[in-house]
């Protein structure tokens, strides 16, 4: 037993020093996509406009195709006992009632294009009853009919199918207003995906080009750190020489300390940012990840820059700004339909055919009676009618509603010419703040060139022994911060393309 957890315990530490040996590589466009479709934040994106999607489908559904219930009860008892008066007698009886009935009914409602509705009903009623009734028997002995109290029996078949068809008059239609609504918020959704999409990017950009950075920070802290040993080391045989006094030599210590001190810190936020960038994506803690700097993309064509600057209108900004404002002025609408004269036309049609059979027995010594009646009938039911209503007085509730409401669209309608009026001139210093980046990145990129090509020559002359130790260390930091330098104005210009992407299509 103890073997086999040694094994297992063996097994598991070589994976995992296998696992940590081997980093994933990570490029912008695998982070950037990771982060859309695989993290915990892109899919909570994507859900959020798959449910108002799904939520507009389903309204466009109802609008557009019936909708079929089918209704039932379960068959129902009752039994009542009271005193009732009855032809034939002076005084109340007490009499004894019983009903079995059941009904169901299967309805199709559907939506019409004028904001009305049209009901198709099939009804069924069942009915099976007993009650006191009475009977007329003559009566030979005494000339005349005689009253007696007899048991009744009736069954019942109800059957109906009736059309009613309802259409607004005066006031909006709450099934269109509901359609309206609903294709807004999906709109507005989607909108908002594109905005959530983009911001979710800058947040990739930032946390991928600050790890590669911070990356850049300790490299340069630890080549800060041997130069600064290796001045100290100098610095200690000139103080030894008495080339160097003590207070110089004092400083130089505190120099390689200060260095070291700013290593640690490096090394501490380099893990921060780490930690930062494996949140985000979701990476596992335990995976080891490697990133590799992207390239600098090329400038928008100018055909696109121009199409830019002519839509400027329609970016995310002044289109969510736009149907909150057409939003707005259909809720006015909906308000001050409502606080005035409302009217429905309704117009209905029915068909009908009943079937019920009453009987009622009676028997004595010398005479037994069986009444039968047997009736089955069609009905024909038609009504047009319009049902008309008018506020007299609310205390004041429709005209504050109605205010609200206006104070509402005005708002709304403010906030969207704010938005156009300001969309142009962000849009062209968007523009403009690209194009420099672009320029700087050039200058930056030919800077990293040169850096490189010093780096390589000291690397050569450490090789050859014409420069120190200290001179190459120098040399690598000064390429590790043009190589910053570089990602710094990148990450800018990445942020400039990500936020023209919010611009819609008109």
């Amino acid at each position: 037993m103890r073997r086999t957890v040694w094994i297992c315990l063996v097994v598991f530490i070589i994976s995992f020093m296998i696992s940590s040996a081997f980093a994933e590589e990570y490029t912008l466009e695998q982070t950037l996509e990771r982060l859309l479709d695989k993290s915990t934040r892109g899919q909570i994106i994507k859900g959020q406009f798959e449910v108002s999607q799904a939520k507009f489908n389903a309204e466009k559904i109802g609008y557009y195709l019936p909708e079929i219930s089918l209704n039932s009860t379960v068959p129902s008892l009752t039994e009542t006992e009271n005193f009732a008066q009855f032809y034939g007698f002076t005084d109340p009886i007490l009499a004894k009632r019983r009903t079995n009935s059941r009904t169901g009914d299967i309805r199709l409602q559907h939506k019409v294009i004028t904001g009305g509705d049209i009901t198709i009903r099939g009804y069924v009623y069942w009915r099976d009853a007993k009650y006191p009734s009475t009977i007329n028997v003559y009566d030979e002995d005494r000339g005349e009919y005689v009253s007696y109290l007899v048991t009744a029996k009736d069954k019942t078949l109800r059957n109906t199918l009736s059309f009613e068809f309802s259409q607004p008059i005066f006031n909006t239609s709450d099934s269109r207003s509901a359609y309206n609504s609903a294709k807004t918020n999906m709109e507005q959704a989607q909108i908002q995906w594109r905005v959530d999409q983009a911001d979710l990017k800058k947040e990739g950009v930032t946390a991928f080009f600050d790890l590669l950075m911070v990356g850049l920070d300790k490299d340069m802290a630890d080549k800060n750190s041997k130069l600064a040993v290796f001045n100290a080391q100098w610095d200690s045989v000139k103080y030894a020489d008495g080339i160097m006094t003590e207070e110089e030599w004092v400083e130089s210590q505190s120099t390689r300390l200060e260095k070291r001190l700013a290593l640690y810190d490096a090394e501490a936020s380099y893990e921060e940012k780490l930690n930062e960038y494996k949140h985000l994506l979701d990476i596992p803690n335990e995976q080891s990840i490697a990133l590799q700097s992207p390239p600098t993309p090329s400038m928008p064509a100018a055909s696109k820059i121009q199409w830019l600057k002519a839509n400027a209108e329609y970016t995310a900004e002044t289109e969510l700004a736009r149907m909150k404002m057409e939003s707005s002025e259909r809720d006015l609408k909906n308000t001050r339909s409502g606080g005035g004269l409302n009217g429905t036309l309704r117009a209905t049609y029915q068909l009908g055919k009943e079937d019920v059979t009453i009987s009622k027995e009676y028997q004595n010594d010398d005479i037994y009676l069986n009444d039968i009646n047997d009736n089955n009938n069609d009905t024909k039911d038609w009504q047009i009618s319009v049902e008309l209503s008018y506020p007299l007085w609310d205390g004041g509730a429709s005209k504050a509603n109605v205010r609200s409401s206006e104070l509402a669209y005005e708002s709304s309608r403010l906030e969207y010419l704010a938005a156009q009026r300001n969309a142009k001139n962000k849009m062209e210093i968007a523009i403009k703040r690209m194009e420099i980046n672009f320029s700087k990145l050039q200058l930056l990129e030919d800077e990293l060139k040169l850096a490189d090509k010093k780096l390589k020559e000291a690397k050569d002359k450490f090789q050859e022994g014409l420069i120190s130790e200290g001179d190459l260390l120098e040399n690598e930091v000064y390429y590790l911060e043009a190589a910053k330098n570089r990602l710094t104005t990148l990450k800018d210009y990445y942020h400039d393309l990500i936020e023209l992407e919010k611009t819609d299509t008109p």
